[in-house]
């Protein structure tokens, strides 16, 4: 059996479903930032300036600077120093200031931004504590069984199918859906004080009416091409994901409306337990969702672009602000304790195959678990299940929402014509090949259904090829790049930067030591897919599967063999993309001159 959690498996639900009160986020005292710009030797503030070994001298724990740039400068010429943030990283809807090598102008150009946008900049720890007291008021209690919600299968869909579209006859369409996490918040939530634990033992019929809530369920036997050739499920393994198997019953707490999805593509659905209500309610951020729609569809009728994007950052933060778990330290007295409290807080059983040092290794990477061990015995910073200040319920479902409407746009793509690939998918876009003679008839057909409103998609683009590597990072071009991401490394201006560079600082007591470090995209790129090759050589790319009978050594060998064949090849496609590109432009030059 598969199982999709978000660990390895189920953890523990918890004991009672007696409902608790939530409690509100207490207003944290504003900070007076300290503002200054900096070069490679000096450092400019309201003061004047003066050399930047100065900075030292501040004694300043708030201080920001305009680019990321100016605050790894001081950090470098300031070691032991508390770095300065940037404004661009607290803010990332600000327009963008490229960095000046000279401090006078950039604390100009500071001072400029302060002026114009000054009474917009909110935090997003206050903008998300606002929030947060705003679904305490509507919800005010929810019960411990609100940790289902937290460990169910989270992720949204990311996947990548095709390495590089550039046959000749085909085309690459890319589109977007418009604020996809504030259109799924619009949907009915269980109320949260009100759900409890049933068991079901029995398999879902379809057509079947179920109660809101989420269900631990078995899926057993696809049945249609369309789930097997985009499988959507992943199952955990030494801190990656990968494709859990059709091939065998997978296991999975899914939504009330995700079972009515699934049971199209699976021939029977058997549902163990499940967590539900009988009460529904609507989020309690819905409105304000709806409201900040509005005021960003404003915004880009003015030609505003700053404020809608504001906008837009801030929607996203509305969708995850009841997913801030406290953090929560346990001491242990021995490894074996360690592995029993996880498994029954956090459902992390790793195989028994799987080496205890690869265990500890993964868990010392993740991000929200971490183990320290000393003279006395082990300690483990987890976050805090049954915190009063989370709703794991109000993100989990969001995403949900957001995965079956994926799924649904999927398919409906697909069946715009038979000839029709499914390139890349991300959250809330989908980029698909289609044959070039059909290409007007299908732009066509999307025209009629896009729209600017929320929840539905708009054409972004229309190229004659892409590159897709893997989520986050692609390419679509015909003469040129028209569109691309690169995460991690592109800035946006330069489409194939292939490094970048940046200052991380280890805290040590109360010494910031600044490390030099760079990105590089061979040494950032995942290898948890491979390359397939079709018949007439277009390369396909599929995530690396496991089953429960995948032992340990042969899953690495094949995430092994990713890393040294595959990623090679991503690469040299990537390197000749850029060369395609840049002769283009040098005989574009030629022929002008």
């Amino acid at each position: 059996m598969s199982s999709v959690y978000r660990f390895h498996g189920s953890a523990r639900d918890a004991d009672g479903a007696a409902p608790f009160l939530l409690r509100k986020r207490k207003a944290k005292r504003s900070h007076e930032f300290y503002y200054l710009a900096a070069d490679e030797l000096t450092i400019t503030d309201a003061n004047g300036t003066r050399p930047i070994e100065e900075f030292q001298n501040l004694s300043c724990y708030s201080a920001v600077t305009l680019t990321r740039r100016e605050a790894d400068l001081i950090a470098l010429a300031n070691p032991g120093m508390c770095p300065p943030t940037a404004l661009e990283d607290m803010h990332p809807w600000l327009p963008r200031r490229s960095f000046v090598p000279a401090s006078k102008i950039g604390y100009r150009s500071l001072t400029h931004i302060r002026a114009k946008y000054g009474r917009h900049l909110i935090s997003a720890s206050a903008y998300c504590d606002l929030a947060w007291n705003t679904v305490c008021n509507a919800m005010r209690r929810k019960t411990s069984l609100d940790k289902r919600f937290q460990m169910a299968w989270h992720l949204p869909i990311q996947d990548v199918f095709v390495l590089e579209e550039r046959r000749v006859d085909r085309s690459v369409i890319a589109i977007d859906v418009n604020a996809m996490y504030s259109a799924c918040m619009q949907h009915d939530i269980p109320h949260p004080a009100a759900v409890f634990k049933i068991e079901f033992g029995r398999d879902y019929l379809v057509g079947e009416k179920l109660a809101a809530g989420l269900y631990r369920c078995q899926l057993s036997s696809s049945r249609t091409e369309f789930i097997q050739r985009h499988n959507p499920f992943t199952t955990f393994f030494c801190g990656r994901r990968l494709r859990a198997s059709l091939h065998e019953i997978i296991e999975v707490d899914l939504n009330e409306f995700e079972v009515v999805y699934f049971a199209q593509h699976f021939v029977r659905i058997h549902i163990l337990d499940a967590v539900i209500a009988n009460k529904v309610v609507s989020h309690p951020l819905s409105r304000e969702s709806k409201r900040a729609f509005s005021r960003r569809k404003n915004y880009r009728t003015q030609g505003n672009k700053p404020f809608a994007d504001r906008e837009k950052y801030l929607a996203t933060l509305l969708s995850s602000c009841g997913n801030r778990p406290s953090i929560t330290t346990k001491k242990f007295i021995d490894r074996f304790s360690v592995m029993a409290y996880l498994s029954d807080a956090h459902g992390i059983s790793p195989p028994a195959d799987e080496p205890e040092a690869a265990t500890y290794m993964w868990i010392s990477r993740s991000k929200r678990i971490a183990l320290a061990e000393t003279s006395a015995g082990i300690c483990v910073v987890s976050p805090s299940q049954d915190d009063r200040s989370t709703c794991f319920m109000l993100a989990q479902r969001i995403v949900a929402h957001g995965r079956i409407h994926l799924l649904k746009l999927m398919e409906w793509v697909l069946a715009l014509n038979s000839d029709t690939d499914i390139c890349y998918v991300n959250i809330d876009s989908v980029h698909f090949s289609v044959p070039t003679a059909k290409l007007d008839s299908i732009l066509e057909l999307l025209r009629a259904e896009a729209s600017e409103e929320m929840g539905a998609f708009k054409i972004e683009s229309v190229t004659a090829h892409g590159l897709w590597l893997e989520p986050g990072r692609y390419w679509l071009y015909s003469n040129n790049v028209e569109k691309f991401r690169n995460r991690s490394i592109g800035d946006g201006a330069q489409p194939f930067q292939d490094r970048s560079f940046h200052v991380a600082t280890r805290q040590i007591d109360d010494l910031h030591i600044p490390i030099k470090a760079s990105v590089r995209m061979d040494k950032s790129m995942s290898h948890v897919r491979t390359l397939h090759q079709d018949n007439d050589g277009f390369v396909r790319q599929r995530l690396v599967e496991r089953n429960s009978a995948s032992s340990f050594s042969e899953t690495l060998d094949l995430l092994e063999s990713s890393r040294r064949s595959d990623t090679a090849l991503r690469l040299e496609a990537f390197q000749n993309l850029k060369h395609r590109i840049d002769n283009q432009a040098c005989s574009a030059a030629s022929e002008q001159a």
